[in-house]
């Protein structure tokens, strides 16, 4: 209903008709979730403009007060890990970048489900960190799972 309202355009596909994921998405506690959706379009405005570090510490303190009330598939939460991870690439924290990486992949698994590129992008961020940080047994077995994820 929000894209019908904020963009007229009404979504009839399979997830958007059957909300079968939406259970998923907004898992956890209901106040907890709704206070890490509050600062995400101040995140968003730190990111257009390039304000890593302060984007990394907004969303590293949303992060840490919620990691115990809210799964790492909740929609927000997700968001804010992508954020993070984004920040931290942006600032060279590769050990940072990999840890909130990593922590995406099960639920990007989830969401997209079979061949999707937005899960072979996340896979191929997260393979790429671990080549960095010399892990190549691991970085072998991610990007090979990206090569299964686009031959599907």
């Amino acid at each position: 209903m929000q894209l019908k309202n904020q963009y007229c355009f009404l979504c009839e596909c399979h997830r958007c008709k059957t909300k079968d994921k939406d259970e998923d998405m907004l898992a956890g506690d209901e106040h907890a979730w709704k206070r890490v959706k509050e600062p995400i379009p101040k995140v968003e405005e730190l990111q257009s403009q390039k304000n890593w570090e302060e984007v990394l510490a907004v969303c590293q303190t949303v992060i840490d007060n919620n990691q115990d009330v809210l799964p790492d598939r909740n929609i927000y939460l997700l968001k804010m890990l992508d954020c993070a991870l984004d920040a931290c690439i942006n600032l060279a924290c590769w050990d940072k970048a990999l840890h909130y990486g990593i922590r995406t992949l099960q639920p990007y698994g989830l969401y997209y489900t079979g061949f999707h590129p937005l899960r072979a992008v996340q896979l191929m961020f997260v393979g790429k960190l671990q080549y960095h940080q010399e892990m190549f047994k691991e970085a072998f077995e991610t990007l090979k799972e990206v090569s299964n994820n686009l031959s599907n």
